[in-house]
Formats: structure tokens, sequence, C-alpha cells
């Protein structure tokens, strides 16, 4: 899930990757050369998606843009094997139907509106979790199932039961 950001990054890379290529989708970039001959060595199909990106960058709110080029040169200081996982991931979320798309977009959504000790409790969490043996990981996924399969009241009678206990032991 901490990837899901950079899924975002990815599809403007691709979008930034072009536009640095290319330049202006006729002329390239003023004072590189090599740009032109680029562009004259694309296909018609490569430069009419080239284009149509470019209008999409051109379209952006211009703090859109430099968050993109943020997130670009983050992506850009990211180790070989980082930047691979990844375009790993992004390929995976492309190819995923698009309700699911839109489920792991609200997620991410939701992410960004807790609160950032929240967050940091859940990573905190999560990377306990991930040191975890499969046994002990097989034993929390059974428990996890069985609360999710409780009442409400049930899960509120646990609580209150755990709450109790610990009381004691302190």
């Amino acid at each position: 899930m901490k990837y899901i950001k950079y899924l975002q990054i990815i599809s403007i890379l691709i979008l930034l990757s072009s536009v640095a290529f290319a330049g202006t989708p006729e002329q390239g970039i003023s004072n590189t050369g090599n740009a032109q001959s680029r562009w004259d060595r694309l296909s018609p199909e490569k430069k009419q998606e080239l284009r149509e990106m470019y209008k999409k960058w051109e379209s952006l709110p211009e703090d859109r843009r430099e968050q993109t080029i943020r997130n670009y040169m983050l992506f850009k200081s990211m180790t070989p094997e980082q930047r691979e996982k990844i375009m790993k991931n992004y390929i995976v979320f492309r190819s995923l139907p698009e309700e699911q798309k839109q489920l792991i977009v609200k997620s991410y959504e939701r992410w960004l509106r807790l609160p950032p000790v929240k967050r940091q409790m859940i990573l905190r969490n999560y990377e306990i979790y991930q040191s975890l043996s499969p046994q002990q990981k097989e034993m929390i996924r059974k428990k996890y199932l069985i609360w999710k399969s409780m009442t409400p009241e049930q899960r509120e009678r646990l609580r209150s039961l755990m709450r109790t206990r610990i009381k004691q032991k302190q």
C-alpha cells in the first residue's frame, strides 16, 4: 500500500519524460538539436501520443506541475530496485479492473486524510507484522477472520473484556 502514491508519479513520469525528451511536440527543446532528431525518428503514432500527453501536461495547474516534477525527481533519486518495484506495481495496477483501481485510489485518499500519528502507527504495526513468522501471521489471520465474523455487540464485549484484563495486569 505504501507504493500507491507512486502510481501517480509513474503515470506522470512517462508524460514528463516524454516532454523532456521531445520538448514541444513539433519543435523540440531549444538549444538541444538532439531533441529534434529524436522527434523526427518517432513513429506517427508515438508523435500523436506525445502530443496528447503534452496537452495534458500544459493543462495541469502550475502547482500540480511543480508537485509532479518533485515526485519525478524523487522517483529518479530512488535505487534501481525501488524504481523497478514501483514500475512492477504500476503495471499490475494498470491491469486491474476499473472497480479495483477505484477502490485502491479511494483507500489511498483515505490514507492521506489520516492524521500523521495514525499513519505512523499503522506503518509501525505493518513492519511488526512483516517481521512475524509465517505461523504467527497465520494465527493473526485466523483471529482476524473470527473478529470479522463477530457482530458489533460481540466485538464490544470482547473489547471490554480485554480492557478489564489489561487493567488487572497493571
